[in-house]
């Protein structure tokens, strides 16, 4: 390639004063060098102005405009069409410029366009849709193209020379306090804002358009803000909205200096509301808003040894991270808010306590939280929130059930009578299972009572009851007396001890379609679990129409995964995982026509590569033979083991077809079962 630079380079020279040759020899080379090459070349050759003619020179300017506008140079090339209009007064020249005026604001991203390849057309389109919808470039190019936030701050970054912001990294910042002092308006129109390095107190002037000193030096007069020490940066325009947003909320940017109050000393007790200070309110109401927005499913606040404050975890799709941490000086009124909020006693402090707070975000939409408060050492208590009502509604074919467990399942459903058991820990989403299976059977025609504590999902058509063990108003109570209000259905939320099983079963043989959860790790081990309380072998086997137990796996986020070819190993690491089923075998054919995909990363799900979580599923349905282990009393291998001869599915297995179904990986399947 450097040979050929050359070579084109001495025969340009050699025919300058030949316009035809010089042009023939230029598109004939143009295609068999690198841009950045062949510009060198003509800029070289510009230099030479004497001995160039008038034609060769516009020529030269032409192609050197050509060749940086479709590097992204805009600039360059918008100076180059603009010479070549004053020299020749040629129109088209003119309308290179316009195209270019629009374009060069854009230049910032070249890394990016480069990177994608995008023509001059697609830019222009880009833009105008940009005006058009009012969403930032930078924005459409994440959401059309699935360019990573990173890269587009890169580009900029390289481009200005200067620091660049994301709103996802907020912590490191406190507010500046004159900002509130403005109209927010003026910051919006701006699209430029302060924001103050907690850890160094340099201040960063965060702006969408770095080369608009007009109005760089008009918020910079407002606010009285000096150059000395002020560091120019930018933020995509959506994050600066944001930024600003915030600084206008009740809540903060993240946890800012300005919102701390007086410290207290470590022994004062808080005992007056009024001592909680209006900016901790603030600030409890934000975190909790925030992990309502982030879909966490609980808030994790726990007070740290040696005075290190209060830490703030959210966890998200079963997993906790960090959110941020909170002075010790906050500490204790905060954890004091969240104790007024749940009217639990703000003076105890040795013993847990329980309560529940109904919340109302901004936008008006209402949940309901569980709070629980814990004694930890050093005099410390920690709190855990649990988010109610963020359950998603789904319909029973949107549960991720299999087609075989799917027909099987509804198959159950349409029974007249029978006790059907959703199982799984914690947080499994037998919930979601239960009032997709209960959307299925709510019928004008039926007759059904639920029975939760508390209740997360309210549906039309059902009679529903929130349990009040306080009062004594227990899942066993509330039973007997759905027995006596003319049950179709009933839904038991958990069975939690050997009274309402014993009921449940009663309630099943009654001609009733019973529906309830409980805490086991497998359908086997429910069956051996519920005759272990004293349950009739013989009713439970009469009674018992199947057993569902499901977990719940990271799902790869639609938006950016990617396909691969999984190597002989984790072939191999496959097949061992699912095991020998008799009925079902995992096939190599299977494997072949399968799509692997793996996570990658992407602003959507956070750059996790995965979003949201999907259910794997393992269905029991008693035959005569399995009936008659049950009342055997039987071992759960043995129940298992027999049920598979038949067409069982363990979770495990359930969990492979779905990685097979590019829904999911192996370590994420493997990370949730044992069987």
């Amino acid at each position: 390639m450097e040979n050929t630079a050359k070579q084109l380079k001495d025969l340009l020279t050699e025919n300058l004063n030949n316009f035809l040759v010089f042009k023939k020899i230029l598109e004939d080379y143009e295609q068999k060098i690198q841009p950045y090459e062949l510009l060198d070349i003509l800029i070289s050759l510009l230099q030479k102005k004497e001995a160039l003619s008038k034609e060769v020179e516009i020529f030269l300017l032409s192609k050197l405009a050509y060749i940086c506008e479709n590097i992204y140079e805009f600039k360059k090339a918008f100076n180059i069409y603009k010479q070549l209009f004053i020299s020749t007064s040629d129109p088209k020249y003119l309308e290179k410029t316009e195209k270019l005026q629009i374009l060069k604001k854009i230049e910032r991203l070249k890394y990016v366009f480069k990177k994608l390849n995008l023509k001059i057309e697609e830019l222009l389109k880009l833009y105008t849709e940009s005006l058009e919808t009012n969403k930032s470039l930078e924005l459409l190019l994440i959401e059309r193209y699935k360019v990573k936030k990173s890269e587009i701050l890169e580009s900029v970054k390289n481009v200005y020379q200067i620091p660049v912001i994301d709103a996802r990294d907020l912590t490191k910042y406190s507010k500046m306090p004159q900002v509130l002092g403005v109209k927010k308006q003026f910051f919006l129109d701006a699209l430029c804002v302060p924001l103050k390095e907690k850890e160094t107190g340099r201040i960063y002037l965060v702006c969408y358009d770095p080369e608009d000193q007009e109005n760089i030096e008009k918020v910079k007069k407002v606010l009285q803000l000096s150059s000395e020490n002020l560091v120019l940066s930018f933020a995509i325009k959506e994050d600066l909205m944001d930024i600003v947003d915030n600084y206008f909320s009740e809540g903060s940017l993240s946890i800012p200096e300005e919102v701390g109050i007086e410290e207290v000393q470590e022994e004062e007790e808080i005992e007056d509301v009024s001592l909680i200070d209006s900016a901790i309110v603030q600030l409890v109401n934000f975190i909790i808003e925030e992990a309502y927005k982030r879909r966490a499913s609980d808030i994790h606040w726990e007070s740290l040894t040696g005075k290190k404050g209060l830490q703030v975890r959210f966890r998200v799709d079963g997993e906790c991270f960090h959110y941020s941490t909170i002075p010790e000086h906050q500490k204790r009124q905060v954890i004091s808010r969240i104790k007024i909020m749940a009217n639990l006693n703000i003076a105890e402090k040795r013993l847990p306590q329980d309560g529940k707070i109904k919340f109302r975000t901004k936008e008006g939409k209402e949940f309901e939280i569980r709070v629980a408060t814990l004694p930890t050492v050093d005099n410390n208590e920690d709190v855990v929130m649990r988010i109610l009502g963020g359950i998603e509604f789904k319909q029973l074919e949107e549960i991720d059930l299999l087609e075989e467990n799917y027909q099987n399942f509804k198959k159950i459903l349409d029974y007249p009578y029978g006790l059907i058991l959703v199982v799984g820990p914690t947080g499994s989403g037998k919930t979601t299972t239960l009032h997709a299976a209960l959307k299925y059977l709510n019928k004008p025609n039926k007759k059904i009572w639920t029975a939760e504590d508390p209740v997360e999902i309210v549906q039309e058509g059902l009679r529903q009851v929130q349990v009040n063990p306080k009062i004594g108003l227990t899942f066993a109570k509330v039973l007997r007396a759905f027995l006596r209000a003319d049950p179709d259905i009933i839904m038991i939320g958990e069975t939690r001890d050997e009274e309402t099983a014993h009921t449940l079963i009663e309630a099943s043989l009654t001609g009733h379609l019973v529906l309830s959860t409980l805490h086991t790790n497998s359908a086997p081990e429910t069956i051996t679990r519920l005759l272990g309380m004293g349950i009739d072998p013989f009713n439970f086997a009469d009674a018992l129409l199947g057993v569902l137990a499901q977990r719940l796996a990271k799902r790869l986020c639609k938006e950016c995964k990617e396909p691969y070819t999984p190597s002989e190993e984790e072939i191999e690491r496959l097949k061992r995982e699912y095991g020998f089923h008799p009925t079902k075998p995992l096939t190599d054919e299977m494997i072949e026509k399968a799509t692997f995909f793996r996570p990658v990363g992407c602003p959507q799900c956070n750059d996790t590569g995965f979003k949201g979580r999907m259910a794997i599923h393992e269905l029991l349905t008693p035959d005569e033979e399995l009936k008659d282990y049950i009342i055997k009393n039987k071992p759960a291998n043995e129940i298992r083991n027999l049920a598979i001869t038949k067409g069982f599915t363990t979770l495990k297995q359930d969990g492979i077809l779905k990685v097979l179904k590019g829904e999911t990986t192996l370590k994420q399947v493997l990370a949730v079962t044992v069987r």
